[in-house]
């Protein structure tokens, strides 16, 4: 028994001075790992930005000058189509009967001017009546020529060729005067953004200003782009003034209807400290808390600064910190003031 008794007794020891080696081996200190950029003074323009919707420059809304039931629709959306290929065209009866009655008119009209020629001739009828047969008939004249081209218009025929973007309206549908039924693209390739811009927005940018323009289906990238056109008149509908951007040549797949944000660069600003987006952990109206990383000691301090002007991507910097400061810029939110941190480049 005893020789059993030795036999136990040492692996048991053997365990417990190896536990005790294990335990007073030291731990291995974990650092927040953080990204920094470096302070540094730029031009920080006022930009102005509003949405918008992509279309192509060369897109036509064509309509009827009268409003109907449309009798046909002889093409498709995506079909091409040539120039003055028919498109589409309204229920002719109500049209036709205009045009008809204009003609009785004229006709009547025509009769009490020969009539009224003769009487004068004879001396029966005064120069007066001569007159008024005459404007008659001139008349009559003019609301012929003004039914026979609302009848030409109620027709749609292609102006351009080009390619069916889209059918707004379609066969057996009521349609209004000048309200659009289809939309025609004739090829070219430029696309344009329309912004809608406040009075005091309108009167900092110009015709020629770089703008950068944003679409939902491609997130993440941005599109040059230039102002093209500004409304010398305020939009009665929204109550603002329209500016067209038009985009530069890109080799990206554009379709008319993409949502889109125009950013115009107006020109107008001044140059000043700016602070990346991406490091402000907390802000208070114009306040905000940064943390500032220290090379020497590697660690970071939390300190509070005044912002100003908002732009896409970073912010004015009035005071709180100097040019050359290393801002953390990744990592910030987990980080507490005087905490050593581990830089990553």
């Amino acid at each position: 028994m005893k020789k059993l008794k030795v036999f136990i007794l040492i692996p048991v020891i053997f365990l417990a001075c190896k536990s005790e080696k294990k335990a007073e081996s030291p731990a291995i200190e974990q650092l927040n790992t953080v990204r920094v950029a470096t302070l540094e003074t730029r031009s920080i323009s006022d930009d102005i930005v509003a949405s918008g919707i992509l279309s192509s420059k060369s897109e036509l809304k064509l309509a009827f000058k009268t409003g109907g039931m449309i009798k046909r629709m002889y093409v498709n959306e995506g079909q091409q189509v040539a120039a003055g290929q028919l498109l589409a065209e309204l229920e002719m009866v109500e049209i036709d009967a205009q045009v008809n009655q204009a003609k009785i008119g004229l006709q009547k009209a025509q009769r009490d001017y020969d009539r009224v020629k003769s009487l004068l001739d004879d001396q029966a009828a005064t120069q007066t009546q001569f007159q008024d047969v005459t404007s008659a008939l001139e008349a009559a004249q003019q609301q012929v020529t003004a039914a026979q081209f609302n009848q030409k218009l109620s027709k749609i025929f292609a102006p351009a060729s080009g390619r069916i973007l889209r059918k707004i309206s379609d066969q057996g549908e009521l349609i209004t005067p000048f309200a659009p039924a289809l939309i025609l693209g004739t090829g070219s390739s430029a696309y344009i953004v329309e912004l809608g811009l406040t009075d005091k927005d309108i009167v900092k940018i110009k015709n020629g200003n770089n703008a950068t323009v944003e679409l939902d289906a491609y997130p993440g990238e941005k599109f040059n782009a230039t102002v093209s056109q500004i409304a010398q008149t305020v939009n009665p509908a929204s109550g603002t003034f329209e500016v067209q951007l038009t985009l530069s040549p890109t080799n990206k797949k554009l379709i008319s209807g993409f949502v889109a944000k125009g950013i115009i660069h107006s020109g107008s600003g001044s140059s000043g400290l700016v602070l990346p987006v991406s490091a402000v952990v907390e802000s208070d109206g114009p306040k905000a808390v940064v943390y500032l990383y220290d090379a020497k000691t590697h660690t970071v301090s939390r300190k509070e600064v005044i912002i100003g002007k908002i732009g896409n991507d970073f912010l004015e910097l009035k005071s709180g910190i100097s040019q050359n400061d290393q801002v953390v810029v990744q990592g910030g939110g987990f980080l507490s003031d005087g905490e050593k941190v581990k830089l990553v480049k």
